[in-house]
């Protein structure tokens, strides 16, 4: 080759590999556009502000009776994982090939009852989820129509006075196993002709009212509501059927499958406006955000993104604070129908899947919520904090994945553990990766100087991020608080918006929220009704936010009524921190229906306690409902009340003589007896003071001192624990 050959090869050689190398690198920029985007998104959070709507446990579980004796011991003890206040069970009389059935068995003129297998049921269900949703539903075969076909359970009763009878049994039942402050729904799906009701809303009007008045009869303290509605046809007549005849009625109830259950919510909200009854509560008693072609075998339902989907449908539900419960469909896969892969738990393994380790991770996270600012509309996120605890959870519905730059700020503790754990294809995916054990991916001890912390990590494509740090000293975040038996919440929703004020109640911790919302004159109210409670409640409140005094109706209030043998409120205490107008006309909705009989000016509601036993009226029958009042205090305002056994204020000492007329004498001080932080001490040294009302935990009758602990009342108005020798 000549060297102008050579050189003109070498131009052309040249000139060949420039031209590769740029169709290489074209290639190389189009492959990289069709790829997903990975920008970065930049997440704060403000662990001192807080923010509407907190992030109550009102998420629970619904459980078929496609399901076996073996698989309840197997998977009900893994409740205790989670943090769900309220399990369904749909009790399915009449399809006696199911758990637990037949439960009613004889002949329509003398019915008997075989209540053993349902009570065992809901029995291990209530051992972790304090509230209960019994479905009395269907048609039992000693009342069916067709009782030779399979399908005949699907028809309306032959006898409704005997059906009603039968609900009233149930009702009694659940009194018998104290299964309180919990929800008795009539019938399922009525509305869904093809599934399980052959007749008409008539009809089911008919079954409704002899049903509702049967279960008022057998247990006047259990909420029964209804139609439990594949769809939200029938709410308007039920309403008006109840209006025209006075029945009761304390909930509406409706199902939703798929990601909009809007529809079913303002369809309930519009029938309950009609109602006119401020207590009456709305309840989705079935929800899955898959239809039928997403919750088969190797579907979504199984995969790692049933784990984003289960957040993303969260923040609707919070912000409906007038939608009580919410029963997710379903805990454990139901049996039969192969192809159904609903639950939270595999029903041939007892494995936990992604869904499962989603209602873990939710119920790890602090109540109240904090400001969360995330970059971008892509990955989304929420935030909580409490005194021990600081957690964040974002989760990614895009197909890309996307680095994370997290900051927590605000952190209310000096040290702590950093925990990181992901749920995506290649973590805590039962179905992709066959490792059923929750498992963390980062976790580290940190200090915390500056009370901040910055987290770099991933959220992949649908996938989850859960991020939290938990103090050295941190105490449990939902301790079962047992103070007694909670008979019924009264709620109150004068305006059913989400921007309307709020009250809301954890049966579990005993622990009252309430909030202003955006409406600065709103009202949020809610009583607890308990019995078998201690002599002292002790209340330790947080508050977010300064009450404005804006009229005489402006309150926060705390009131206990006390019921009488005779079952009727008959005495009433009223305590607040002056931000109360005595004589004002609005009273409460329950308990004496009147102005309080007493009312106590404390320092502080925040830290006060409430002497049950030093108020109770003569003939006192063990029953309270304890009333939170918030009312007309400027938008915005946040208030917190953790309720627990308290002790006796006053003097604490011995009794050492008493007259017999039964004037106390002398009161000595017990050795080393010290005040409480918020303690009104009463007034005088003790000496003197007619006895007006003793009350003693010996049981002995009222008036009567008793060697052991009394707790007297004197003529100044003080209450007093003394030892009597």
């Amino acid at each position: 080759m000549s060297s102008h050959a050579s050189v003109v090869y070498k131009k052309l050689h040249t000139k060949q590999m420039n031209m590769k190398r740029r169709v290489l690198l074209c290639a190389l920029v189009l492959q990289m556009s069709l790829l997903p985007l990975r920008s970065q998104v930049s997440v704060h959070v403000y662990g001192s502000q807080w923010e509407d709507y907190p992030l109550v446990k009102k998420i629970g579980l619904y459980q078929t009776p496609l399901v076996s004796r073996g698989w309840l011991d197997r998977d009900f003890p893994k409740l205790s994982e989670l943090e769900s206040r309220s399990m369904r069970y749909e009790m399915a009389c009449g399809k006696d090939d199911l758990y637990g059935q037949p439960c009613v068995v004889g002949t329509s003129n003398s019915p008997s009852y075989s209540m053993s297998e349902i009570n065992y049921l809901l029995t291990q269900a209530r051992r972790y989820c304090p509230v209960l949703v019994i479905s009395h539903g269907y048609t039992p075969t000693i009342l069916q129509r067709r009782p030779t076909e399979w399908s005949g359970f699907m028809d309306p009763p032959t006898d409704l006075g005997v059906w009603g009878a039968i609900n009233e049994r149930f009702a009694r039942e659940w009194k018998t196993r104290n299964f309180t402050n919990s929800y008795v729904e009539v019938w399922n799906e009525p509305d869904l002709r093809d599934g399980f009701f052959t007749g008409g809303v008539e009809e089911y009007l008919d079954i409704y009212e002899s049903a509702a008045l049967g279960v008022s009869r057998g247990n006047a303290d259990i909420k029964v509501g209804g139609p439990s509605g594949a769809f939200n046809w029938w709410h308007q007549a039920l309403v008006d059927r109840v209006k025209s005849r006075d029945l009761p009625l304390d909930f509406l109830s409706g199902h939703a499958y798929g990601a909009d259950y809007s529809w079913q919510l303002d369809g309930m909200r519009q029938a309950l406006t009609s109602l006119g009854r401020n207590e009456a509560e709305m309840l989705l008693t079935e929800y899955s955000p898959y239809a039928a072609a997403d919750y088969q075998k190797d579907g979504p339902v199984e995969r790692a993104e049933s784990a984003m989907t289960f957040f993303n449908a969260l923040p609707g539900f919070l912000e409906c604070p007038d939608l009580t419960y919410v029963n997710w469909a379903q805990y454990i896969d139901p049996g039969f129908f192969v192809g159904d892969k609903l639950g939270l738990v595999d029903r041939d393994s007892g494995a936990r899947k992604a869904l499962f380790h989603a209602f873990k991770l939710y119920g790890m996270m602090p109540s109240d919520r904090r400001r969360m600012s995330v970059s971008g509309g892509v990955v989304k996120g929420m935030a909580s904090a409490s005194g021990d605890c600081v957690a964040a959870v974002l989760w990614n519905p895009s197909t890309s994945e996307h680095p994370l730059s997290v900051t927590l700020d605000d952190i209310p503790f000096g040290s702590g553990t950093l925990e990181v754990y992901h749920i995506d294809e290649g973590h805590n995916s039962w179905y992709e990766t066959r490792k059923g054990t929750l498992t963390k991916s980062r976790s580290e001890h940190i200090e915390l100087a500056d009370g901040s912390v910055r987290v770099d990590d991933v959220v992949r494509s649908k996938g989850v991020c859960f991020i939290r740090v938990v103090a050295d000293d941190a105490v449990p975040l939902y301790p079962r608080m047992v103070l007694g038996t909670i008979v019924r919440t009264h709620q109150w929703y004068p305006k059913r918006t989400n921007n309307a004020s709020y009250a809301l109640f954890d049966p579990k911790t005993w622990t009252v929220r309430l909030s202003s919302n955006k409406d600065a004159g709103g009202l949020a109210l809610i009583g607890i009704e308990a019995t078998r409670l201690p002599d002292v409640l002790q209340v330790d409140g947080l508050r977010s936010g300064t009450p404005i005094h804006r009229s005489s109706t402006s309150a926060m209030t705390i009131r206990v009524d006390y019921q009488s043998s005779a079952g009727e409120y008959v005495h009433s205490v009223l305590y607040h921190e002056g931000l109360y107008t005595a004589g004002r006309s609005l009273e409460l909705p329950w308990g004496t229906r009147r102005a309080p009989d007493e009312v106590e000016e404390v320092e502080s509601l925040n830290a006060t306690s409430l002497d049950l036993a030093a108020h109770q009226p003569e003939g006192f029958n063990g029953r309270v409902v304890i009333t939170f009042e918030m009312r007309n205090v400027g938008a915005g305002l946040k208030q917190n009340y953790q309720l627990s056994r308290g002790t006796s204020t006053g003097i604490h000492g011995v009794l050492t003589e008493a007259d017999a007329s039964g004037t106390v004498v002398d009161v000595m001080p017990a050795t080393g007896a010290k005040g409480q932080a918020g303690e009104r001490v009463c007034t005088g040294s003790g000496k003197g003071g007619t006895v007006m009302k003793v009350y003693n935990v010996s049981g002995r009758p009222q008036g009567q001192l008793v060697k052991g602990i009394n707790i007297v009342r004197n003529a100044d108005g003080c209450a007093r624990k003394v030892y009597m020798k």
